[in-house]
């Protein structure tokens, strides 16, 4: 019998992970479950990722400091970066309490999906690389920080569109409603200091994660200011 010129057993192990992985096409972000956000159709962790890829690859080419990037390790992190929620599932930042919780249980996550595949150790270091924002800010790579605010930023850009479309309930509503939200510390700050809708509390100095990068800054404005319900052009 002829010598394969491919690992099969290596073969089997990688499409066994993206079987698992199609989990994460119908695991609904859980943000959008916790804002009681009112629409038959929410996003998906499948369908961020997709998003992250394409406002990656979409604003590189205007970003100043592109010459320090390199687009094809971002886009690596950004398909990765959220696997270990086929575990773990999505916890969302105003659940304080697992949110804490979150990082190393998502590592022994990561470990456990990539275990015995040929890239396994490659694609652990890349996502160890992205998630190493929080505990060490200072030593973040160009990489890692670039694909970081895109993940946040697409986040962003998503609520804006449920809010543009008038999927958001009042704020008291969703106090009542929702005890993640409710029992919230910094949000029950932010509302004493005069936030009033769950835009203003999105889009809050204190969850913005790129105050020191002017190009994300400026996409926030934006994006808060303008109608982002744009229906495509007819031809």
């Amino acid at each position: 019998m002829e010598k394969k010129l491919f690992d099969v057993e290596a073969l089997r192990s990688v499409l066994k992970l993206t079987c698992i992985l199609d989990d994460l096409k119908t695991r609904i972000r859980s943000g959008w479950l916790v804002w009681r956000v009112s629409s038959d159709r929410l996003e998906s962790v499948y369908e961020h990722c997709q998003s992250c890829l394409i406002l990656a690859n979409a604003l590189y080419p205007l970003y100043p400091d592109r010459d320090k990037i390199n687009l094809a390790r971002v886009n690596s992190m950004l398909i990765w970066h959220e696997i270990g929620e086929s575990i773990i599932g999505d916890v969302p930042l105003v659940d304080k309490k697992h949110h804490e919780e979150k990082h190393e249980q998502e590592h022994e996550a990561w470990k456990k999906l990539l275990e015995g595949l040929p890239y396994e150790q490659e694609v652990y270091d890349l996502l160890m690389e992205f998630d190493d924002h929080e505990e060490h800010p200072e030593e973040k790579t160009p990489d890692a920080k670039f694909a970081f605010y895109i993940d946040k930023f697409d986040a962003m850009k998503t609520m804006k569109r449920y809010n543009d479309s008038n999927c958001f309930y009042d704020l008291d509503w969703i106090m009542e409603h929702s005890a993640k939200v409710d029992e919230n510390d910094d949000i029950q700050e932010l509302i004493k200091n005069g936030a009033k809708t769950p835009l203003d509390i999105w889009f809050a100095e204190r969850y913005i994660p790129f105050k020191d990068d002017e190009f994300f800054m400026e996409a926030q404005r934006i994006i808060r200011e303008m109608n982002t319900n744009i229906a495509p052009p007819k031809l």
